[in-house]
């Protein structure tokens, strides 16, 4: 019952993201061939597709993780779904998504601290925010040395999301859902650049993060004992 309802609030959560992108505003320097968030908002299906997709990562995460926990893996999947689809659309990240995501994440993962009685949950938490910050602003900050890089600052920022919400769980979720997303962007980038699917902006990096976090949430122990 608990996974059915955590898929049905996060597909409530998706169904949403229609209404929310068409009014985002449109970034000042993005490029002249980008699609306008408004266009994206009425992609036919859109919002049975990020319903469907949301709810399924929802009920994924809340099939393992504790049940104090699973209302910050309800948002980070209905929400993420929104951010997967419009990084894949447009390779943007819109801050005005991501930053109230990861306040939304911080205090769900403070109420989830203090219903299970048990702070160290928050401050696993804050060191998996930390340290998952940090090894993709190190990365992302090694890419611009040499004239590129494989994902840009929103990634950086979606990034803290991540590590807050799977240090929450633990370490080897933590490991499994971050390097998880390193592997599936990986895969994906030499796939779809086989297939001459990426463009000269580069492949959107975003959706494997949020895929790679759920593998974490789900299966890190399972993956990443330790």
């Amino acid at each position: 019952m608990g996974v059915a309802i955590a898929a049905l609030a996060a597909a409530v959560i998706g169904a949403t993201g229609p209404f929310v992108i068409a009014r985002l505003p449109e970034p000042p320097d993005a490029d002249d061939d980008k699609i306008a968030y408004a266009g994206l908002a009425r992609a036919r299906f859109l919002t049975w597709c990020l319903a469907a997709g949301a709810a399924t990562m929802a009920g994924l995460a809340a099939w393992k993780v504790p049940h104090e926990l699973v209302p910050v893996w309800v948002v980070f999947a209905g929400v993420g779904s929104w951010l997967a689809y419009v990084d894949w659309r447009t390779r943007l990240l819109p801050f005005l998504v991501v930053a109230p995501m990861y306040v939304a994440t911080l205090a769900l993962v403070v109420l989830g601290a203090f219903l299970l009685d048990d702070w160290s949950v928050l401050v696993t938490a804050v060191i998996g925010n930390v340290a998952v910050f940090a090894a993709f602003w190190l990365v992302y900050q090694v890419g611009r040395l040499f004239g590129g890089g494989a994902f840009g600052y929103g990634d950086v920022r979606l990034s803290g999301v991540v590590g807050l919400a799977l240090g929450a769980l633990g370490a080897a979720e933590t490991l499994t859902g971050a390097y998880g997303g390193f592997v599936l962007g990986a895969v994906g980038g030499f796939v779809f650049s086989r297939l001459g699917w990426v463009d000269r902006k580069g492949f959107a990096f975003g959706p494997y993060m949020v895929v790679g976090a759920i593998v974490g949430a789900a299966w890190g122990p399972s993956i990443w004992p330790m």
